[in-house]
């Protein structure tokens, strides 16, 4: 995956799913990670896998939706270590509903973090890295948005969080055209269903809807017959940031074992 050894990196949503393998793997490739999350008690939990696998980070209680939060902490970064070189921007949350059932509050709740707490991400991680020095021809940053196939691929009961992945992939896009003259690329990847919290959620709401929708019946509808991991995320995310990547900005990968084909 690359070594990242000198390297400062920001991770959000750290504490559980693929924010948390992201901060692991990135830490184990040598960089300087700051894990950001709303859970302090996870957030340490995070940090305690970095440490068993041999690795220092740090970690700071961040809400996203917050902005003044958000600019404090890559403030920090680039105050304690000069710089900040890769962002992963892993935090994002579900709001499971039949259309019509949705809220107001469900509504604010998943796009504050999906969408807003995203750009206030991209605002400041990109304000940062263009004190970096890099232009057109050279590296100056890399950011890696987590989207979902569900911001193409329609899933029945998820109206709000499809119409968010959606928003995040256009200022994915956006964001890589104007911050492309500094020399800072950002991309997406673009999940399927994959082993986290969210798709435990997501099947139980399905059971408690008479569904008896099954993670087995997930992975068979892949054409690779299986859910992802948090790891086959962090891999990806890792690759986006690296060299191997530098002529890759505004793209979004898909890592779904094949399920946005069917």
């Amino acid at each position: 995956m690359g070594d990242f050894s000198g390297k400062t990196v920001l991770v959000t949503g750290a504490t559980s799913g693929m924010g948390r393998a992201t901060a692991v793997a990135f830490a184990t490739a040598g960089a300087t990670v700051f894990a950001v999350g709303r859970r302090a008690h996870e957030g340490q939990e995070t940090l305690d896998l970095i440490r068993q696998a041999g690795s220092e980070a740090q970690f700071r209680t961040v809400d996203v939706g917050v902005e003044a939060e958000v600019a404090a902490v890559v403030a920090e970064i680039v105050a304690r270590h000069g710089r900040l070189d890769c962002a992963a921007n892993c935090a994002g949350i579900d709001a499971i509903a039949a259309f019509t059932d949705y809220t107001e509050a469900d509504y604010d709740r998943v796009f504050g973090a999906n969408v807003k707490g995203l750009f206030f991400c991209l605002k400041h991680e990109i304000l940062a890295m263009r004190t970096n020095g890099g232009g057109a021809t050279s590296s100056g940053g890399a950011i890696v948005n987590v989207g979902s196939i569900a911001g193409e691929k329609v899933i029945r009961g998820n109206g709000i969080y499809n119409a968010s992945k959606a928003a995040a992939n256009m200022l994915t896009r956006t964001a890589a055209l104007e911050a492309a003259e500094h020399g800072i690329r950002i991309n997406e990847v673009a999940p399927g269903p994959v082993e986290t919290p969210m798709l435990h959620e997501f099947l139980a709401h399905a059971a408690e809807a008479g569904s008896a929708l099954s993670e087995a019946d997930i992975a068979a509808a892949a054409p690779l017959k299986r859910v992802g991991t948090p790891e086959d995320i962090a891999a990806a995310i890792l690759f986006l940031c690296s060299p191997k990547s530098a002529f890759t900005t505004g793209a979004s990968l898909s890592v779904d074992g094949g399920f946005r084909l069917t």
